[in-house]
């Protein structure tokens, strides 16, 4: 008994992080979009029974360990098939990522310690959300998105995430106070109240104008070793693929597609596409001139680009590139990806990179984009396109849409999630992706190589999907509407800080002798 009261503490926290890990799929694609709510108060109940900030803060790395333990327990299998590292080394590296995977809350507790105010703390906590950086965002609130679309998350589109995380810091810590005071704080229910009623279905659906667009999206789920023996030139892995990816693209074609779709890193071979955008006549692949012969489509997919450098050096030449071909046999335009992940397509180790590439060789060494292209469709539909991980950042999707020409009218996903497995992460990929739909109300169309392939409306909604595994192609009509730009998309988290004036000088005005003596600790320790 006394043993348990001295580790109560560190029990709770490791228990919450766990009850934050449910708010996201875990095995079966399932998520509890209110255990975070719990996970957090337990969390601050834990960090309020200590006094030193040494305890508090192995606090937090505990509770830091129980969201990787049951969320992100796929990490050590991704550096084993990704990295090339083998047990036990690569589960020691997952439980040293598992002290960064939420690295906000190492940051909340030091704000802690400072400020006691429900408000200030729920806020201060989005802000340590947005702007530290994460590999992985799963933040407090994205949780909600199991609600959509059978509840409209109406603030999406002017807060983003960051307005549901700050609804859930602030439900928690609201909880907790009426857990430690006895007493009810009426104006923060009040508002949780409001915030509940605003999401009923209360909302008269508008019709508009549609466009339509008639895509096929390929998954040709091609396994890790033939897609890497093709890239080295495996001319029987290079078959397999070729064949692959003209079978799923041309198999039962009965009218023109508009596009056609392959994810991530489809095509093993390199473009050079500065030679290729300067003459309309530069050869594409025939496998590519072929598919768009017999189907009449346009082609987007991913893919390897090349830009030799003068001295004929290798390191950061290539690039990890989304291209966009016409259907009358030339390169339209690319976007090679700016958003690398670290350990696999370089390292975060600035000028020592380069002479680590001679050394850890089993890493790709892409170099950086630059330039937030757009595309345009035969029909004039303009898109833009994120690879991979990109779409979890949503400011980087912001500033994507922000910078270009022509407002662009939905967004294209390509995406390998053949390094994970059959674990959680690609149903935790594709449910943080949601939130960019939502948050610049645009349709999402995500090609990936082994699932999950679909197509994500504004609403939430989504199409048939492919589920992980399947070896398939989706045919669809997609309806593009004009759009546009969100005000998240806008002023990104200053929507956010926007409420949280409005409940400040509500606050002031109901209680303005108590409001200022609970924001900062009188009794710092």
């Amino acid at each position: 008994m006394i043993l348990t009261q001295k580790y109560l503490s560190f029990i709770v926290c490791l228990f919450a992080g766990m009850l934050y890990a449910l708010g996201f799929p875990i095995f079966n694609g399932e998520s509890i979009f209110i255990a975070p709510i719990f996970g957090f108060a337990l969390f601050n109940w834990a960090l309020d029974r200590e006094v030193t900030f040494k305890k508090q803060l192995l606090l937090s790395f505990v509770y830091s360990l129980g969201f990787y333990l049951l969320g992100f327990y796929w990490i050590p299998y991704t550096l084993n098939e990704f990295g090339g590292l083998f047990f036990p080394f690569n589960q020691m590296l997952g439980l040293l990522f598992s002290l960064v995977i939420i690295p906000q809350v190492y940051f909340y507790v030091i704000l802690k310690r400072y400020v006691t105010h429900p408000l200030f703390l729920a806020l201060g906590y989005v802000l340590l959300e947005q702007y530290i950086p994460q590999q992985f965002p799963a933040h407090l609130g994205h949780s909600y998105l199991s609600l959509a679309p059978l509840v409209k998350l109406v603030f999406a589109p002017w807060a983003g995430g960051a307005f549901y995380s700050f609804f859930t810091a602030l439900v928690s810590l609201t909880l907790l106070q009426h857990f430690k005071t006895k007493q009810k704080p009426k104006l923060y229910y009040g508002f949780i109240l409001v915030i509940v009623l605003l999401h009923l279905p209360i909302y008269p659906s508008v019709k508009k104008e549609v466009s339509h667009l008639n895509v096929r999206i390929v998954q040709p789920n091609i396994g890790n070793f033939i897609k890497l023996d093709s890239e080295r030139g495996s001319q029987n892995s290079l078959k397999s693929v070729y064949d692959t990816y003209y079978f799923l693209s041309t198999d039962n074609v009965t009218a023109p597609k508009d596009l056609i779709i392959w994810p991530e890193t489809a095509f093993p071979g390199l473009f050079f596409s500065q030679m290729m955008k300067a003459n309309h006549h530069y050869p594409i692949p025939p496998l590519m001139t072929d598919i768009m012969a017999k189907t009449g489509a346009e082609l987007f997919i991913g893919g390897y680009d090349s830009t030799p450098k003068q001295n004929g050096e290798n390191y950061q030449s290539d690039y990890n590139t989304a291209l966009h071909f016409s259907n009358e046999g030339y390169l339209k335009e690319v976007y090679h990806k700016m958003h690398l992940i670290p350990f696999g397509e370089g390292l975060p180790f600035g000028p020592f990179n380069k002479f680590l590439s001679g050394i850890i060789t089993n890493i790709s060494y892409f170099a950086e984009g630059d330039t937030y292209t757009g595309f345009t469709t035969r029909a004039g539909q303009h898109f833009v396109s994120v690879i991979c991980y990109e779409v979890l950042f949503p400011h980087f999707v912001a500033d994507m849409l922000n910078n270009q020409k022509n407002e662009a009218q939905f967004l294209v996903n390509l995406t390998n999630d053949s390094w994970y497995g059959e674990t959680a992460e690609p149903y935790q990929h594709l449910f943080l992706s949601k939130w960019r739909a939502l948050e610049f109300n645009l349709p999402l169309i995500r090609s990936t190589n082994t699932g999950i392939t679909t197509v994500i409306y504004p609403d939430g909604s989504e199409t048939k999907r492919l589920g992980v595994g399947e070896k398939t192609y989706l045919d669809l009509d997609v309806e593009i509407a004009p759009r546009t730009r969100t005000l998240f998309q806008v002023v990104g988290v200053f929507g956010v800080i926007g409420v949280f004036f409005i409940l400040c000088l509500v606050e002031l005005a109901f209680k303005r002798k108590t409001f200022f003596k609970q924001i900062m600790k009188s009794d710092k320790t």
